[in-house]
């Protein structure tokens, strides 16, 4: 078989297991209607024990968002889908987050960008993505993100230092939030986080040249809505 078939035959059978590519801006000029007082303590807060009082409000599953990126050969190719909150709470005091945590069902992993018309395809990638080379859902059914500090950066944008916790490998994340409502009923936040899936072990086992074919990064878009108090 000549070389360039069998390249040909790899990037075609890669191209049906990987994430993708989607266009959207995480925080889609929410400003105008999402607006709070631009008063913050300038200050970086130490994450504290969830303290279940009106300042900690639950997440609201059904109203909070997460869609995945993935690219492939450079950036050339994509796929994109979503993924479902488990659970989750965030604690805001004096208009800044202090801590909070978000516990992803990695079992509702969707394939978005490839219509449900494409059975064959779709399924192929889903499968990847759920199995032992990717996120091992059967054996780490949930991944997890923590807040342990936020520094204000202004413009109600706050850089936020915590962990994900994914395939049993927890590792420090950074990644800017920015706020666009909060009181003490409703609470309404995004964020654009991007991570490096081989640090968590997400990858082809044996595998270097489909490795390559794949980025390494991985993009989350994440859109949360938190209601009420947690206690």
């Amino acid at each position: 078989m000549k070389p360039i078939h069998y390249l040909t035959i790899v990037g075609t059978l890669t191209a049906i297991a990987r994430f993708g590519s989607f266009q959207r801006e995480v925080g889609r000029q929410l400003e105008s209607r999402y607006r709070i007082s631009p008063t913050h303590t300038v200050a970086t807060r130490t994450a504290l024990p969830p303290s279940l009082n009106s300042d900690t409000a639950r997440v609201d599953t059904a109203a909070t968002e997460i869609r995945w990126k993935g690219t492939k050969f450079g950036k050339r190719g994509a796929h994109a889908g979503t993924l479902r909150v488990r659970s989750g709470w965030i604690d805001v005091r004096g208009m800044q987050p202090r801590s909070g945590r978000i516990l992803l069902d990695m079992r509702s992993i969707a394939v978005t960008d490839i219509p449900r018309s494409d059975m064959v395809p779709r399924r192929k990638l889903l499968e990847h993505l759920v199995g032992e080379e990717f996120f091992a859902v059967s054996r780490f059914p949930t991944a997890e993100f923590t807040i342990d500090r936020a520094v204000d950066l202004g413009a109600n944008v706050f850089r936020v230092n915590g962990r994900l916790t994914l395939r049993g490998v927890t590792k420090p994340v950074t990644f800017d939030m920015t706020l666009w409502s909060y009181e003490p009923t409703a609470l309404r936040a995004t964020a654009q986080l991007t991570f490096n899936r081989m640090d968590w072990g997400v990858a082809f086992r044996g595998s270097r040249l489909t490795n390559d074919l794949v980025d390494d990064d991985v993009q989350l878009e994440i859109d949360i809505t938190a209601r009420g108090s947690a206690s």
